[in-house]
């Protein structure tokens, strides 16, 4: 009877441990996964798909090493370019591996140079946990997979930010000082885990009060490179502040030039940056009121009113400028002359009757349009026909 006994719970083990496709494959897949995390903390901002461990923020280009592709929106991906700043739509990418999976993300570029969306960082990501045959299997730190409960999740990574009935909604500032928020979805266990890099790690709007600083703010920063309070408020970093301040002082220099018929191309190097010094020195000196904005409370368009005052510069130089044309000299001897003749008058600058424009805003689409921007920035320089 003994013997029997033990033949039958050996029988009982071995159908248990074969039923259902094999549980100890399954446990062997989770402890892979497991062995791949290095930390159990949400902020690590790590999972697994599949056996490869991925990271948010991550370079979209890990994906694409770990067999993904682009799919919708950008077929383009050889020659699309994301500019400084700019977030990507929404894409999918698809793995070769199996038809059923694909991650929806959107890309970011966080350098100077434009980028293609390949080189780009991940700045959102949607992955789906399924218990499904085909899907992927996911696993997030301290083990939370398709089969984690709330009461699991909560005891991973503690009590939630926000909850309704159907979402946790996390957020943490990584290593890296970027604000990220993750929000895990559920039917009855984990269904859903999107990582998205938060707005506050921009500069927001909301409402006539801000928008006012944010366009005074951003006018500060074009004309007198003065961008303490922009690069603080993060609508910009110290090095992409100094570039549109140094492209307001080009645009300026460069006008200058052809106004005066100096070739700015050919130019030397040295009587350029005598004319880039001479457009610092009068961009300073442009002035502007603080912008009156009409933005209802909770509205999120609206205008504004500024007054601004150009400078007269272009007008006191004309005479000195016509001697040096009508000189009859050429090439560099030409550009220094006129350079000379209208370094001598900078500090005479004063100012035209003042301009008081109104302008559109919308906090959904980057508050001023650049077109806006642009016809500011001409009207200060007194470049308007």
């Amino acid at each position: 009877m003994k013997k029997l006994a033990f033949l039958g719970l050996c029988a009982v083990l071995c159908f248990q441990m074969t039923a259902c496709g094999g549980p100890s494959a399954a446990q062997k897949q989770k402890e892979e996964a497991m062995a791949l995390l290095s930390s159990d903390k949400l902020e690590s901002g790590e999972f697994v798909v599949d056996g490869t461990k991925y990271q948010f923020p991550d370079d979209v280009s890990k994906w694409l090493e770990g067999g993904w592709h682009i799919s919708n929106r950008y077929d383009n991906t050889d020659t699309f370019e994301l500019e400084y700043n700019v977030e990507s739509s929404t894409f999918e990418m698809y793995n070769d591996e199996k038809t059923s999976e694909y991650v929806s993300m959107c890309v970011i570029n966080l350098g100077m140079e434009p980028i293609k969306i390949q080189d780009a960082l991940v700045s959102y990501i949607e992955v789906d946990l399924s218990k499904a045959k085909d899907a992927m299997y996911v696993m997030l730190p301290g083990g939370i997979t398709c089969e984690s409960t709330k009461e699991d999740v909560k005891n991973a990574y503690g009590e939630p930010d926000e909850e309704d009935e159907y979402y946790f909604l996390y957020s943490y500032t990584n290593a890296d000082d970027l604000d990220i928020m993750v929000q895990i979805d559920f039917m009855e266990t984990v269904c859903t885990v999107t990582y998205a890099l938060a707005d506050s790690n921009w500069g927001s709007v909301t409402n006539a009060e801000e928008c006012a600083s944010f366009i005074d703010d951003a006018l500060k920063t074009s004309f007198y490179g003065d961008y303490a309070s922009y690069v603080e408020n993060k609508f910009d970093t110290e090095e992409g502040a100094q570039i549109l301040y140094e492209g307001e002082v080009e645009y300026y220099a460069n006008s200058l030039m052809y106004y005066l018929d100096v070739d700015y191309e050919n130019v030397s190097e040295e009587i350029a940056a005598g004319f880039y010094d001479v457009a610092r020195e009068v961009l300073g000196k442009v002035k502007w009121d603080m912008p009156v904005v009409d933005l209802p409370d909770g509205a999120n368009y609206g205008s504004f009113d500024i007054t601004l005052y150009p400078t007269d510069f272009l007008y006191i130089i004309l005479d000195d400028a016509q001697a040096v044309a009508d000189s009859g000299v050429e090439g560099d001897e030409y550009a220094q002359g006129m350079l000379d003749a209208v370094k001598a008058k900078v500090g005479e600058v004063s100012y035209l009757d003042p301009v008081t424009m109104t302008y559109d805003i919308d906090l959904d689409d980057g508050v001023v349009e650049t077109e806006d921007w642009n016809e500011i920035d001409d009207i200060l320089m007194d470049f308007m026909e």
